[in-house]
């Protein structure tokens, strides 16, 4: 969480985070590094030493990299824990994945083991020196003109709030849980106190504020600029979200991102399973929704290629009206995703985490006791934070309150949850006693297995 006070002279500013001064590679040198790496061919053994990639990118060119895309098939993050997994193990001094890197680490959230994702050192470092040396969000509103406070993510919101107020913090970051929570707390304040916090920007990541939310943080910050960055371990930073640039209405339950079309190309593919990925697919055309899979021109030693983000989105121009707030030079390179959240089939948020169906799924299975399992995400009524609520029936024999068996499951559940003191107070598990405890179906009166209550 960060605390900005405006003490620059000029205004504190988020617009396209520039692309100058990072290395960006040609689509026909990604592909031609793709080629030959374990990513893509799990049989090669290591990736390509510096000296190999230098000479492939001599011999690359950019004729049929359009069409070459094409034949490269979606990359799923599944896909990459075993070859990842084998090359984090090998200790061999041949072994190039452990060469010079930036590791970084994504598993979905508290959803499953997390991915060792290594980046070449200094790709790393060119790209954070080229979105304002962004390794925390803090560095990139230092580079944005701002004064920044660092509060840690478990200080109470009566602590932020009397910082807030104690040295007139004008911006509020964090991720879309934190500043709902601490919202909701200047909510509750009394009108003196709340006179003394004049914030006029939140600049928010992780899960997307839902309309309910945007509108219960204008109802007590007033008319604030809401704006968002994107990043992700594998990818790095690459777009922003500014409403003043995209026009887009917020109160839709999705959020529009710039991206430059010179570090990052996105394509919108219908939403198949990771078991029809063998099909042919042809991506779909600007407005269509489907899943996002993205290929780096920022990542060339090991290479990210039609890599399925696990987001639902649609992509769209630039609007017309924001030519003239952006350089004409920089103007075609621009495009805008319209994310609609995660996709849903494989995970959803909760506190500013992803979690994973496919862990949650593992820890129900493992547990003979178990019958039937659900989750419901939803929305705390006063406070508009996100609430989840697990239920569960087991056999007969466990059906008693005081079961060791019920004990062993809950703290399992808890634990993959990351429920701790900050949020167990949005979480419930329930042990129900019948199939009739269940949310059903309202047409085949099967048990829905995920309801989502909070992006409705």
């Amino acid at each position: 969480m960060g605390l900005c006070l405006q003490t620059a002279p000029r205004p504190l500013k988020l617009t396209l985070l520039h692309i100058m001064g990072i290395e960006v590679y040609t689509l026909q040198e990604v592909l031609a590094i793709a080629s030959v790496h374990p990513f893509y061919h799990p049989r090669t053994q290591y990736p390509l030493d510096a000296s190999e990639v230098q000479i492939i990118r001599k011999n690359a060119t950019q004729q049929t990299a359009d069409q070459n895309l094409k034949s490269f098939p979606l990359l799923w993050k599944s896909h990459l824990y075993t070859t990842i997994q084998r090359l984090v193990d090998d200790t061999s001094p041949q072994n190039t994945y452990r060469h010079n890197v930036y590791a970084s680490t994504t598993g979905g959230g508290y959803g499953k083991k997390p991915l060792f994702f290594a980046t070449d050192a200094g790709e790393n470092r060119r790209q954070r020196a080229a979105y304002d040396r962004l390794d925390l969000v803090l560095e990139v509103l230092e580079n944005a003109g701002a004064s920044v406070l660092s509060a840690g993510n478990h200080m109470p919101a009566a602590q932020v709030a009397a910082l807030l107020a104690k040295y007139h913090v004008n911006v509020l970051t964090g991720d879309s849980s934190q500043v709902i929570k601490i919202v909701h707390h200047i909510s509750t304040l009394s009108k003196e106190e709340r006179d003394e916090i004049n914030i006029d920007k939140i600049i928010y990541t992780s899960e997307m504020l839902t309309s309910a939310q945007r509108a219960h943080i204008k109802l007590v910050l007033g008319q604030i600029k809401i704006c968002s960055l994107f990043a992700s371990a594998e990818a790095g930073p690459w777009c922003a979200s500014n409403p003043g640039l995209t026009g887009h209405n917020i109160g839709e339950s999705c959020a529009d991102f710039i991206f430059d079309t010179r570090t990052a190309l996105i394509e919108i593919f219908p939403t198949v399973r990771k078991q029809d990925d063998g099909l042919t697919y042809d991506p779909l055309p600007d407005g269509e929704q489907g899943m996002v899979v993205q290929t780096s021109l920022a990542r060339l030693r090991n290479p990210l290629v039609r890599y399925v983000t696990g987001d639902i989105g649609s992509l769209h121009p630039l609007p017309d009206h924001a030519r003239n707030l952006l350089s004409e030079a920089d103007w075609r390179y621009l495009r805008v995703l319209r994310l609609a959240g995660r996709d849903r089939r494989f995970s959803f948020d909760w506190d500013g985490e992803y979690i994973e169906f496919e862990g949650l799924t593992a820890i129900m299975n493992a547990e003979s006791s178990i019958l039937q399992w659900q989750v419901i995400l939803g929305t705390m009524a006063q406070s508009k934070e996100s609430s989840l609520e697990v239920r569960i029936l087991c056999a007969a024999r466990d059906h008693e309150g005081s079961s060791p068996v019920r004990q062993v499951i809950a703290d399992r559940v808890t634990d993959f949850l990351h429920v701790y003191d900050m949020n167990r107070h949005r979480f419930q598990l329930r042990f129900v006693e019948s199939m009739d405890g269940f949310e059903r179906s309202a047409t085949g009166r099967k048990v829905i297995k995920f309801l989502d209550r909070y992006n409705e």
